[in-house]
């Protein structure tokens, strides 16, 4: 698979206002969170115009250490249109698992497809203050084709890329102060993610027979340490209920796949 181009994790947006202007262009363009229900075609295109430069700006980030998580999954850190990247990175990964999904099958449950197929919605809906609707899903036919590695590649891209949206709903929960409807907003935004984040780990490793690339844990990602920073925060901003759904939801992805644990038995 071609590099997968992500944010530098300095440079994850923080307020929903910094999404906004990016978010209304790719409504107008018709490559919002709808292409992931769209037809085939459309979505090989989408991804093809996503990926190009003179849609979305994009820039190196030279000198910037890689982690095993970029060397492992072909991830190229960069700049530029932070929105930009930031939205048509989630979309693309999006794009990669429903075309693999396409080919190779899944045996993942309607209800966590579902789940894993909510969350670019959520993100769009929050961002551009949509009320939300419902949404139609189709899940994925039998499996066709045998594609392990890509597999593997895709699942754990979608992961990378629905951590950093985690990490900008927290920053808004963080960012929020007294406006209490924003708290709810975000942290509601950021146990979506999480939860599809999850499901992604589940999809990577959905394979027969199971492989060591897509069973092995992914360890410790720079979002999994800025939540360790700020859960203290969280805590103390949402709402008891809320912040127990955040983390059951966390706990559940430490469980799945991942080698860090945020929350332990009594915190």
């Amino acid at each position: 698979m071609e590099p997968f181009r992500l944010l530098h994790p300095d440079l994850v947006p923080r307020r929903r206002e910094s999404l906004q202007h990016a978010a209304s262009t790719l409504v107008q363009m018709g490559l919002d969170d709808t292409v992931l229900s769209a037809s085939p075609v459309h979505q090989r295109l989408a991804r093809v115009v996503l990926a190009s430069n003179s849609v979305i700006e994009w820039t190196p980030c030279h000198g910037v250490p890689h982690t095993c998580h970029d060397e492992r999954f072909g991830v190229e850190r960069v700049g530029g249109d932070r929105g930009g990247v930031f939205l048509s990175g989630l979309l693309i990964a999006y794009l990669d698992v429903l075309e693999n999904a396409a080919r190779a099958g899944t045996s993942i449950s309607e209800d966590s497809w579902r789940t894993l197929l909510w969350a670019p919605t959520a993100l769009f809906d929050h961002v551009l203050r949509r009320p939300q609707v419902g949404m139609t899903v189709v899940t994925p036919g039998p499996r066709t084709e045998h594609l392990p590695h890509e597999r593997a590649q895709a699942g754990h891209r979608l992961h990378l890329a629905l951590m950093q949206v985690v990490r900008f709903a927290v920053s808004g929960v963080v960012r929020a102060e007294d406006d209490r409807t924003l708290v709810e907003d975000c942290v509601t935004l950021a146990t979506a993610c999480l939860r599809a984040a999850t499901v992604a780990l589940a999809f990577a490793s959905d394979v027969r027979p199971a492989s060591r690339e897509a069973q092995s844990p992914i360890g410790e990602t720079p979002e999994h340490r800025y939540l360790w920073q700020v859960i203290g925060e969280v805590r103390a901003a949402v709402p008891r209920a809320r912040f127990e759904q955040f983390a059951a939801a966390l706990r559940r992805l430490d469980g799945v796949g991942t080698a860090s644990t945020l929350l332990v038995a009594g915190n």
